[in-house]
């Protein structure tokens, strides 16, 4: 081999060494950003092709995101209170239930495990819920329970007897919500009843004090969408609390048509008086999905607010029941915006939430 050769493959493997640490270099400042940063998790609605109806969510301690929902079939079997987990918000597994079947409190009923809400307080995880009374009391209709477990997952056990109940179905879809001063409230709402709020105990086993309306239906919304209002739940943001609600008939039964959206309101305080937007709703239907409600928030790791919700698909027919999607909050003059106002997004988005990469 001449020398000129000799240079010439010295040069050339110089360069490919130089290309490969190039490449080393990049997939490990990449890598590092994905896990310090994040990067954005690309979706197309519905997120979880299942029924999972008035969906709550909490990012647990594991590192995991957990949702809980209403009552729903799986394998043909009615599950209580089903759990689904997700590492990115996006893609979501079946894990188990609240209650399996044998676990229903007595007081509780099979059948009506409506609306629950997951919290996370002194170590431990709370999960209330909407169920109808069963203590032999004929004149009380539906209440709000409670279970607490140390884990997400379970098992939980229940107080044993309702925090709230009413003679219809006022007393359902419970949120709960800590201010920065560390009290905590639970909102409630329905049956064409105002949405009510009460101070928790420190325990969050009880209400203390009484409760007050803060949100009273047939204000005002498109399409009287606000006739009833429920499914309350509220953040802290640029200074206000922003409650949202849905309203006014989330469901296809009984020869009815759903006629649901997600509409706003905001205060000063976490009682209120709440100003709702004046052009409620922020979140109803459109070409591709109907119905879209009953939503839950949550933040990604950039900060990015989320909201999670049910909806009828219009495209699949066929789907089971309310399906769960998810869309980002933008804020606009002080108001929430979802998709900048035409309804639930169907086509894919690239820019999902921002998830840092877990082992």
């Amino acid at each position: 081999m001449s020398e000129g050769s000799r240079e010439v493959r010295i040069r050339n493997q110089a360069i490919g060494i130089t290309i490969l640490l190039i490449v080393a270099a990049v997939t490990i400042w990449w890598s590092f950003i994905k896990e310090t940063q994040g990067s954005p998790v690309a979706y197309t609605n519905p997120i979880y092709n299942h029924d999972a109806p008035d969906p709550t969510i909490i990012k647990a301690k594991d590192g995991y995101y957990y949702a809980i929902t209403t009552q729903s079939e799986y394998s043909g079997k009615l599950v209580a209170l089903p759990i689904i987990r997700s590492k990115d918000l996006i893609h979501w597994e079946e894990k188990g239930s609240v209650f399996t079947g044998e676990q229903i409190p007595s007081w509780a009923t099979v059948g009506y495990m409506w609306a629950p809400h997951i919290t996370y307080h002194q170590g431990k995880y709370y999960v209330y819920y909407s169920t109808k009374v069963n203590d032999g009391d004929l004149l009380k209709g539906m209440g709000i329970g409670v279970a607490v477990a140390d884990n997400p997952m379970g098992p939980y056990k229940d107080k044993g007897s309702p925090l709230v109940w009413g003679t219809g179905f006022e007393k359902i879809d419970p949120y709960v919500f800590q201010d920065d001063n560390g009290k905590r409230y639970m909102y409630w709402g329905s049956d064409r009843q105002p949405i009510y709020v009460q101070q928790l105990s420190d325990d969050g086993m009880s209400v203390v004090g009484e409760e007050t309306a803060v949100m009273s239906p047939g204000i005002q919304s498109r399409e009287g969408y606000d006739y009833l209002v429920e499914g309350p739940w509220v953040i802290n943001r640029n200074g206000y609390y922003y409650l949202f609600y849905s309203g006014d008939y989330c469901c296809r039964d009984s020869g009815h048509n759903p006629h649901y959206a997600v509409m706003v309101a905001r205060s000063k305080s976490p009682t209120g008086p709440f100003e709702a937007y004046p052009d409620n709703p922020i979140l109803e239907k459109n070409k591709s999905f109907l119905a879209p409600g009953h939503n839950a928030t949550i933040q990604d790791d950039a900060g990015q607010d989320w909201m999670l919700y049910h909806a009828f698909d219009l495209k699949e027919p066929s789907s089971s029941g309310r399906i769960l999607m998810i869309d980002r909050i933008k804020w606009k003059d002080g108001w929430p915006v979802i998709n900048d106002g035409n309804g639930p997004t169907s086509t894919l988005q690239t820019d999902g939430p921002v998830i840092k990469q877990r082992n």
